[in-house]
């Protein structure tokens, strides 16, 4: 029976070659964005251990197996101090990454399908799921409750994508629409500069430039006038496949360090931004990922 239906369904010439080049593709696009997200992730994390004095991550999978640095971390973004184990052994790592996940869920953090083991194992894939839930929630969640006390963590994104189109409005060349490639050439992030800082630079200049000169701009003006990190590099938002959570976190920062208040979040601020993206939030594409539970 197999032989007659490979007769009867044969693959056409070059089939093969097209389905291998796909997956190919998705393949590397995956190991790519995991690449990124491992560098902007640990300057992240860089960003808030040096309120501390203490030594910046390298290498972000193996760097937090122990549980020593994501300790470190929960020290600084909760005010609270945590015993941890000094040996080397399996043991004494375990209990010290538990500590830490204990810590995280009593701060809010909703960790689903992540263990100790995982991380103690180096498993990057959680890992980094662990810091992003981290990122998400001290990040935003926190910041973005205290404007909105009634918001709902699904509409999280929406809401902060809303912000964005809501200020960046009339500004030639942005049409913002996702967290990816959205932001590719740059203008986006000039323009959210430009609506809150118009002293610091002409935008119209800044049309002339190219993407990745824009993207540069806009990062040196960020480090320079709000104290952000330069947690992203040009060339990691200039491609074909942004990552857009490495992309979500700078825009949390820039969220969080732009000056604005509830209103500038209200209802009907940001209305007319929702409706207009209610189709485009249907599409997978552009649906939210479901957050972490805030505190």
């Amino acid at each position: 029976m197999t032989c007659k239906s490979r007769r009867k369904y044969p693959m056409r010439p070059g089939a093969w070659r097209r389905v291998a080049s796909r997956l190919w593709t998705t393949a590397l696009t995956e190991y790519e964005r995991e690449d990124v997200q491992k560098k902007t992730f640990a300057k992240w994390i860089n960003s808030q251990l040096v309120k501390n004095n203490k030594p910046p991550v390298q290498d972000l999978v193996q760097e937090l197996r122990d549980g020593e640095v994501l300790l470190a971390l929960l020290e600084i973004l909760t005010a609270q101090r945590y015993r941890r184990e000094r040996g080397r052994m399996r043991v004494h790592q375990l209990n010290n990454v538990n500590a830490a996940l204990r810590a995280l869920e009593a701060a809010g953090v909703r960790l689903v399908n992540i263990s100790g083991a995982d991380i103690v194992d180096g498993n990057a894939k959680l890992i980094l799921g662990l810091v992003w839930s981290i990122i998400l929630h001290w990040q935003v969640h926190c910041h973005l409750r205290e404007l909105l006390p009634d918001v709902q963590q699904s509409n999280l994104e929406k809401t902060l994508l809303a912000w964005c189109r809501a200020h960046t409005q009339n500004y030639a060349g942005v049409d913002i629409r996702d967290f990816t490639r959205s932001w590719r050439d740059g203008l986006a992030l000039n323009a959210l500069l430009h609506r809150w800082r118009p002293q610091l630079f002409d935008y119209a200049a800044v049309l002339r430039a190219e993407p990745r000169a824009r993207l540069d701009h806009a990062f040196r003006l960020a480090h320079a006038h709000l104290g952000i990190a330069r947690l992203l590099d040009p060339e990691d938002v200039n491609t074909e496949h942004p990552d857009k959570k490495s992309i979500m976190m700078y825009v949390m920062c820039l969220f969080q360090s732009l000056p604005h208040s509830r209103d500038d979040l209200r209802d009907d601020a940001c209305e007319d931004m929702r409706d207009d993206m209610r189709d485009d939030m249907r599409d997978p594409e552009h649906a939210p990922e479901v957050l972490p539970r805030p505190h």
